[in-house]
């Protein structure tokens, strides 16, 4: 595994890495060419259809506390298997114990932008 990111990390360098005159040559060679900007005029247009009252229904994609419990988990399973001399079970451990984490965190700050309403005290 290690061979193989050294090989694509080589790779990857020697391609990026261009002469400058390389660079200049091929910088030379294209021509640029004309932008042609059109104007467009739009009209809007009303639709009959109401709104919903109920924006619950609606997808907001992922939650914070979603993607803090699947970025948590895995750093954490990447931290776990680097640092622990077992590397499956560190690697468990660090992502439940980063999953937890993640998931607070993001809870957190779905509240705070209002998205999660706390729960009242009756």
């Amino acid at each position: 595994m290690k061979k193989a990111i050294i090989v694509i990390t080589t790779a990857v360098l020697f391609v990026s890495c261009r002469s400058k005159e390389e660079k200049t040559a091929a910088a030379s060679t294209t021509q640029p060419q004309p932008v042609v900007v059109e104007k467009v005029k739009y009209v809007p247009v009303q639709t009959n259809t109401a709104a919903p009252a109920n924006n619950s229904n609606n997808k907001q994609g992922w939650s914070k506390a979603a993607k803090g419990t699947v970025l948590g988990a895995g750093g954490g399973a990447l931290v776990g298997a680097t640092v622990s001399n077992n590397k499956a079970a560190g690697a468990v451990v660090g992502g439940a114990i980063g999953a937890g984490t993640g998931y607070l965190i993001g809870r957190g700050e779905d509240k705070k932008d209002g998205r999660v309403t706390p729960k009242k005290k009756q």
